[in-house]
């Protein structure tokens, strides 16, 4: 376990306004991950792991229970400081990117196949190793470096690495391929987020990102990015939200070490946080490993819109059993794109709409309830439920 830092200084919080509702405790973890630090839901159930000083093993949790399902080995991997956990279509991706010292020559993401996570308890996995492309100086500064990392994200066809920098509290951001091999990761972005970066997701439903993390203080965050980014990897160029959760967190949350962070479909997300023991005032304080939910209230993620509630857009037959068509569509909102989701939130495939009045095709999905989303070049959006049968 990292000794937590304070820092009582006097910090000028950036303001900003909250887009997150329902925070709630969802259940104390099993002491089996008292370092919690990665987090993932795939298939019902939780992913986490520990950081430095464990075996190369994913736990899965129960969502309902927390209990403790099944422990998953990484055989030819080590856990030196395993710190988050990301996804695309076919693997899991675990970072071996912790480096508190800054000196460390041998930063891995290892890649595993899910349906290797699915089947077995025993994976090999395959190799991603990287360095910074910036970092030339490998003395050892113990938390006095600017090439620490607890975060990463896939996005589109890459990786996405977020440090934390321990001597500014800003969080640069490294690419590299999400492909086996030896990269030097280019750096993209940089947010001045006044923060020490933990977690990272990205929804790709809504195409947002949520970081994690705490400030000088020891105070927790989350960091928003919306979808109305500049295009291209600069993710930070069009700014951000600093998210203060330590109301949400409660009479505990100074000292709150906020670790791992999930999206689990429908807008909703999971924070974990790791045991901490920690003085404040002379007094000891002993935080449990807990598992946090909250929503992200913008999200329109899975929203149908009622058929009265917009009479200039519909769409038929529903059920459908080969193709949706569009009916009365406003001409003043130029259609240009469509996705389909299922109703857990994952994007089933996306159509670029040159002549919708020739309907589109759903005949390759299985049997089931789904949402269609269409995008207009105005940035609206409107979600419909459909059953195909």
């Amino acid at each position: 376990m990292k000794q937590l830092l304070l820092l009582f200084t006097g910090l000028i919080y950036l303001s900003s306004f909250s887009q997150i509702s329902d925070f709630k405790i969802k259940f104390d973890l099993p002491n089996e991950v008292a370092e919690t630090s990665g987090l993932l839901f795939l298939n019902g159930k939780i992913i986490t792991h520990n950081d430095s000083g464990d075996s190369a093993n994913l736990y899965e949790i129960d969502s309902l229970t927390g209990s403790l399902t099944r422990t998953i080995n990484i055989s030819n991997a080590t856990n030196i400081d395993w710190e988050d956990l990301s996804e695309d279509d076919t693997h899991i991706y675990i970072g071996d990117i912790g480096n508190n010292s800054g000196n460390r020559i041998d930063l891995k993401i290892y890649k595993i196949l899910k349906t290797d996570y699915l089947t077995e308890n025993a994976i090999t996995a395959e190799v991603i190793s990287f360095s910074y492309e910036d970092q030339t100086d490998f003395t050892t500064k113990v938390n006095a470096n600017n090439f620490d990392a607890e975060a990463f994200v896939i996005y589109q066809d890459s990786i996405l690495i977020f440090t934390k920098n321990w001597t500014n509290f800003k969080t640069n951001v490294y690419k590299i391929p999400k492909v086996a091999g030896t990269y030097s990761a280019e750096k993209i972005s940089t947010g001045n987020v006044q923060l020490l970066i933990t977690g990272a997701t990205y929804n790709l439903t809504d195409d947002i990102f949520f970081l994690c993390g705490y400030d000088s203080t020891a105070n927790p965050f989350l960091v928003f990015i919306d979808n109305n980014r500049t295009s291209g990897s600069n993710i930070f160029d069009s700014g951000y939200q600093r998210i203060s959760i330590a109301s949400e967190i409660g009479q505990d949350a100074q000292g709150s070490q906020v670790e791992g962070i999930t999206n689990f479909g429908n807008g909703k997300y999971y924070l974990s946080r790791e045991f901490v023991s920690t003085i404040q005032g002379g007094v000891t304080f002993n935080f449990p490993q807990r598992l946090y939910e909250f929503s992200d209230s913008q999200s329109n993620t899975l929203v149908a819109v009622k058929e009265e509630d917009n009479i200039d857009f519909k769409i038929y037959p529903n059920p459908v059993n080969s193709k949706i068509y569009i009916k009365k569509i406003n001409s003043e909102l130029p259609l240009f794109k469509v996705k389909i989701f299922s109703v857990i939130g994952k994007e089933i495939n996306t159509t670029e709409i040159i002549d919708y009045s020739k309907g589109i095709d759903i005949s390759h999905l299985k049997n089931g309830t789904y949402f269609i989303r269409f995008y207009f070049k105005d940035r609206q959006t409107i979600t419909k439920r459909f059953v195909k049968f």
